[in-house]
């Protein structure tokens, strides 16, 4: 048996991923990011408190030190990587970056060059994000992503649902009702754009409808959660067991 050694700063051990939390109270279904039994490997978060979800999507630059310090804090755990459950909280990538020396993968939208290049020039690229009001091609470009390919940001601030359930939480959530307006809002991007080469849900509460909208619209279709597991893979490789 290996010898193990104390890490004093660990309230707990074994968990390969650590998530940033906004300051938000709704329920998180499975598939969620905050959903722990999302994932097939331990993950442990911690909230930043006060960056609530307007005020992250709207923008918050105050809040890079209190990013750095959660972020910090996670790595102190034993963490092997850092994500967060805010696509918008790519603003705070390199302040995260900066602070600690695990990798960091703070947005969804980090996956839009490899996507760009996966589906080759030309093709436009869905985004389906929160709030399309700030949801911007000047946001991702602040963060040094300069998408090639036409980019299609479609929100989802104006389905009801989906609003009264994340964006003016109620306290209770519909799956069924916000799978349809998830599902309707991709039919319609791809009904404008036959060409679609792939969708990007930014929304760290729309991974739970990625199958149903890759089967609707017929196209590759990205995540939060498809991030997390890249995350994953590059920090605990998988061992081989097979026979030939």
């Amino acid at each position: 048996m290996p010898v193990y050694r104390t890490n004093r700063n660990a309230e707990s051990y074994g968990q390969s991923i650590g998530i940033l939390l906004l300051d938000a109270r709704m329920p998180f279904p499975p598939g969620d990011v905050a959903n722990a039994s999302t994932y097939r490997y331990p993950v442990v978060y911690r909230i930043v408190s006060g960056l609530e979800t307007d005020v992250c999507l709207n923008g918050a630059p105050e809040f890079a030190s209190a990013i750095a310090d959660a972020a910090q804090e996670l790595a102190r755990q034993g963490v092997r990587g850092i994500s967060s459950d805010c696509g918008f909280m790519l603003q705070y990538q390199q302040a995260a970056a900066d602070a600690v020396d695990v990798p960091v993968a703070m947005s969804s939208l980090l996956q839009l060059p490899l996507i760009e290049r996966s589906v080759g020039p030309g093709r436009p690229i869905g985004i389906l994000t929160a709030d399309s009001a700030n949801l911007s091609e000047d946001f991702l470009e602040r963060a040094g992503i300069r998408p090639r390919n036409p980019i299609v940001i479609r929100g989802m601030q104006d389905e009801p649902e989906f609003y009264s359930s994340i964006l003016d939480p109620k306290g209770t959530m519909d799956t069924d009702l916000i799978n349809q307006e998830t599902v309707a809002k991709a039919l319609s991007m791809k009904e404008e754009h036959p060409d679609l080469g792939a969708i990007l849900l930014e929304c760290s509460l729309l991974p739970p409808y990625a199958a149903a909208v890759q089967q609707a619209v017929g196209v590759p279709v990205f995540d939060f959660v498809s991030l997390i597991d890249y995350l994953q893979a590059g920090t605990r490789p998988r061992r081989y067991q097979g026979f030939m």
